[in-house]
Parts: structure tokens; C-alpha cells; sequence
């Protein structure tokens, strides 16, 4: 019988190191461009010009090698699935290290072809994981797969946590393609802020549809393997967080505070639809479906929407009481995103003791959300000094914690579905005497 544990571990540590051999092997072959003497401008443009070239030429070479180790290990049979999942994961993990180099590619359609060469390559660890974990190859015979790795643990636990800020990634590159944000060196004219403020609004705007657009792909592709699907779905929550980002500043738009609460509740209701289903009974996995794989994506859901949650409160407060634009934040300022953080991270809790008994993936995910904007909320008064501050909201931090793990783990228990009674215990039968002897 095979250890779970190694059955993880090996694949992962197979994966960095084909990732490593691949990343170094391109520097040693093919390095990249020194950097001239400080104090030259004109060889420093050149240099510059040569670097995202270079970075161009390195994400391509990186996405077909990446496919290669995809390809492969979707071919392998099922008796080396360890094997399989390491060069699978190698390929991830090998296109997340393109998309890094793509993004130096520079702004504009000189950076298509980075998006295209990522692009594909996460269609195509898509697909492999996909064939794969459905038994469409047809390397495999009928139900090999399914009959003799039906859990894929490593693919379940490491391949969301990959592909998930690889599909972010993609939609960053995109953007950076076809939508590039409007630079111009040496120019920090009066109307620049509301420039890059408008092209933070409508970037944002772009990358929310294209979360959308993946957690769409991800439910369609739901029944027929779910590792693929939850990759997506929580590369959609992962896109909404970067989306969201882009967007703070001193000039944050309400449309931005839209689109940040449209993408929060869109990631609440997907959580609630991925997991509202869930039967712990073999016979009722779906033929693509994977028991491990639903217990990351429980985990992994409320982390993704807890750091949204952070992310989507700034976008609010930055809208409704922007930082001084001509000077850093002040105390006051400071002080009140701390306090503003409180609140909302204490309704976020009260929220989640309300609704963990309808929907528990709902529950989970805006307590971790409030535990999350807690954190975050904190640290601007400590950074300002305001150390009354800090302690007050830790207290209240601590003892609304203290009463929603009381209300969730101690007191509530397992209950009852409504409508239903608990099995009566059948009355005591007393003790029949022996018969008398003779």
C-alpha cells in the first residue's frame, strides 16, 4: 500500500526540480543581457529594448517546454501516475516561470506572443489534467485510471494552488497586450493621476469580466473533471483580487467598488454552488470527480475570498475617503482605516454565524474573510504609531473571535438537518429470568 503522504510529496518535489532544471538550463544557454555602466542613457534604452525581447524569446522556449513535460505526462499509464503528476505539475510550475518572464516583456502587442505561448500552455495543463482525470486517452484501457488512482492527491492539493495564479497571470498578460497602461516617461503632468485612475477602472473592469469568464469555464467543465474546474474557479477569485488591486487609488471609482462587491458575492455564490452538493459516499462522486479534490477546494475557497474581502474593503475606503494625493497617509487617516476595518471584519463574522447553518461554504469563507480584514486592519495603526488604537481593536478583535469559535466549535455542533427528528431510542427490555429447573 502506497503512503499518502509520499504519493504528494513526490510528485511536488519532482515538478520544482523539473521546473529549476528547465529555468536554469535556459539562463545557461541562453543568458540574458548585461546591463551597461550607470549613467549612459542611450545604452540603457538599448538595454532595455534588448531585456524585453530577451524576455519575450524566454517565455516562448518556456511554454513549449512546459508542454513537452505536459504532454508526456499525460501519456504515461496508469501504473506510473506518480511519475505522470510530476511532470504534469513540472509543466505548471514551468509556465508559472514563463508568465514571470513574460511580464517583462514590455507594454503593447510586443508582448502578444508571451500571452499566446502562456495562454496555450494553460490549455493545454487544462486539457492533459482533464483527459486525464476523465480516462478519455486513449493510451489507457477502459477504467484504468479510475480503477487505480481515483484520487490523484497531488494533483488535488497542488495543481489548484498552481494553475489558479497561472490563470490570473494569462488575464495579466492580456491586459498588458492589448490594453497597456498609458506610461509616459518623464511626464508627471495634473491630469496624469486621472489618467492612470481611469485606466485602473477600466483594466479592472476588463480583468472582473475575465474571472467571470473563467469560473463560467470552470463549473461547465465541473462534471467531467473537477481538479481542472476548481483550478479555474479559483483562478476566476484569484483574477477578481488582482482586478481589484489595480484599482486603489486616491481616485478609486464607484464602478471599481462595484465590480469589486459584484466579484466578492460571485465568489461567495460559487463556493456555495461548488460545495453545496458535496456527498461524502463514494458511490456518489461523479465519474470526473474527485474526493480530495473537494476537500482542497473547501479549504483553498475561503482563503481566495478572505484575501478578496481585504482587497475589496481598501477599494471602498480609498473611494469613499481617499488618501491626501500631495503628502503620506496621516494618523487620522490611519486611525480610521483601522477602526473602518474593525467593523467590517466584525460583521463579516456575525455574517458567517447567520449563515454557516444554510450554506457552510458561505460560512467558512466570510469567516476567514473576517478574520482576514482583522489583520489587515490593524496594521495602518500600528503604522502610524496609534498603539491605543491597536490595542482596542485587538480586543475587540479577540473577543469577537473568542465568541464566534464558541458559537461555531463548542456549541454548535453537528445538528440535524430541519424537519427531521432524531431517532428515538427504543425502551429497555427487562431481563428475562430462567425458567425453573424440573
Amino acid at each position: 500500500m502506497e503512503n499518502k503522504a509520499l504519493r504528494i510529496v513526490f510528485p511536488v518535489f519532482l515538478g520544482v526540480l523539473l521546473a529549476l532544471l528547465l529555468g536554469f538550463g535556459l539562463q545557461a544557454a541562453y543568458p540574458q543581457p548585461e546591463s551597461p555602466s550607470a549613467g549612459y542613457e542611450a545604452p540603457y534604452e538599448a538595454y532595455i529594448a534588448s531585456l524585453q525581447a530577451y524576455e519575450r524569446v524566454a517565455a516562448a522556449i518556456l511554454s513549449v517546454l512546459a508542454a513537452v513535460l505536459l504532454a508526456a505526462g499525460s501519456l504515461l499509464p496508469a501504473r506510473a501516475a506518480a511519475l505522470a503528476d510530476g511532470l504534469l505539475l513540472g509543466g505548471v510550475f514551468t509556465l508559472l516561470y514563463a508568465a514571470a518572464r513574460g511580464s517583462g516583456a514590455g507594454p503593447g502587442l510586443a508582448s502578444a506572443p508571451a500571452f499566446a505561448a502562456v495562454g496555450a500552455g494553460l490549455v493545454l495543463a487544462l486539457a492533459a489534467l482533464a483527459l486525464r482525470q476523465s480516462g478519455l486517452l486513449p493510451v489507457r484501457r477502459a477504467g484504468e485510471y479510475r480503477e487505480g488512482a481515483a484520487d490523484e492527491p497531488a494533483l488535488a492539493v497542488v495543481f489548484p494552488l498552481a494553475a489558479a495564479p497561472l490563470a490570473a497571470s494569462v488575464v495579466s498578460l492580456g491586459l498588458q497586450a492589448f490594453y497597456p497602461p498609458p506610461l509616459v516617461p518623464g511626464y508627471t503632468g495634473p491630469g496624469y493621476p486621472d489618467v492612470l485612475a481611469a485606466y485602473g477602472r477600466d483594466s479592472g473592469l476588463i480583468a472582473t469580466a475575465a474571472a467571470a469568464a473563467l469560473v463560467a469555464c470552470g463549473f461547465a467543465l465541473l462534471r467531467r473533471a473537477s481538479i481542472p474546474a476548481d483550478a479555474l474557479i479559483l483562478g476566476g477569485i484569484v483574477t477578481s483580487v488582482v482586478a481589484s488591486a489595480g484599482a486603489i487609488s486616491p481616485k478609486t471609482s464607484m464602478a471599481s467598488v462595484a465590480a469589486g462587491v459584484l466579484g466578492f458575492l460571485g465568489a461567495l455564490a460559487a463556493g456555495h454552488v461548488r460545495l453545496a452538493g458535496r456527498r461524502p459516499s463514494p458511490a456518489a462522486v461523479p465519474a470526473g470527480g474527485s474526493r480530495a479534490g473537494s476537500k482542497v477546494f473547501a479549504v483553498l475557497h475561503p482563503v481566495a475570498v478572505g484575501a478578496l474581502s481585504v482587497v475589496v474593503f481598501f477599494v471602498g475606503f480609498f473611494a469613499f475617503y481617499p488618501a491626501p494625493e500631495n503628502a503620506g497617509p496621516s494618523a487620522d487617516w490611519l486611525r480610521t482605516v483601522s477602526l473602518s476595518a474593525t467593523v467590517v471584519a466584525v460583521v463579516l463574522l456575525l455574517a458567517s454565524l447567520v449563515l454557516e447553518r444554510r450554506t457552510p461554504a458561505v460560512g467558512n469563507a466570510l469567516l476567514v474573510s473576517g478574520l482576514l480584514t482583522l489583520v489587515a486592519g490593524v496594521a495602518p495603526a500600528a503604522v502610524a504609531g496609534e498603539q491605543g488604537v491597536v490595542f482596542v481593536a485587538l480586543a475587540v478583535a479577540v473577543a469577537v473571535v473568542l465568541f464566534v469559535g464558541y458559537r461555531r466549535f463548542v456549541r454548535g455542533g453537528p445538528r440535524a438537518p430541519r424537519g427531521t427528528r432524531p431517532p428515538r431510542t427504543p425502551p429497555a427490555v427487562p431481563p428475562v429470568p430462567p425458567a425453573p429447573a424440573g
